[in-house]
Formats: structure tokens, C-alpha cells, sequence
């Protein structure tokens, strides 16, 4: 099943790779952290969407709801610069 068309994987994927380096880790280890396969942590770091037990357990991993990461949270949350 595919996660909901709301969640902006492009920004997930950012922070999955960002705290997998932080913590020296590979692809592999976070997929068994996760019990996920390796193919959506890879996917989820290229932007591209995975279903929604993956996102629920990257989003788990990275301690943030699901939430944090739909479009419309983002949107409201963006300042805006002069």
C-alpha cells in the first residue's frame, strides 16, 4: 500500500539520509532498525514515495510524527523572506 499523497517525501528523505550520516550508518542499518526493506530507504532517500508501514517506521525512527512531513505542515510552517 502507498503512503498518502500528502506526504512530501522529498523533505523525509532529507532527514532519513541526514540522521543515517549523523549516526554513521549505512542504507542497510537503518532498513534492519526499521524492519523495512533496504529498497525504501533507498527510495525514500532519492524522494521517491513508499508505502505507508515504511513511512510510519522511518518516521518512528526519526522521532517525528507523520504528520511533520504532509505538505500542508510544511506549508504552514514556511517563512516567508523579503
Amino acid at each position: 500500500m502507498t503512503a498518502p499523497a500528502k506526504t512530501d517525501f522529498t523533505i523525509l528523505g532529507m532527514y532519513v539520509d541526514r540522521q543515517r550520516m549523523c549516526s554513521c550508518m549505512r542504507e542497510i542499518d537503518v532498513a534492519r532498525i526499521c524492519a523495512i526493506p533496504a529498497d525504501d530507504v533507498r527510495r525514500v532517500i532519492s524522494g521517491k514515495r513508499v508505502g505507508t508501514e515504511s513511512l510510519q517506521a522511518l518516521c518512528n525512527w526519526l522521532e517525528r510524527p507523520t504528520s511533520f512531513f504532509e505538505i500542508q505542515e510544511l506549508t504552514n510552517r514556511r517563512k516567508a523572506f523579503p
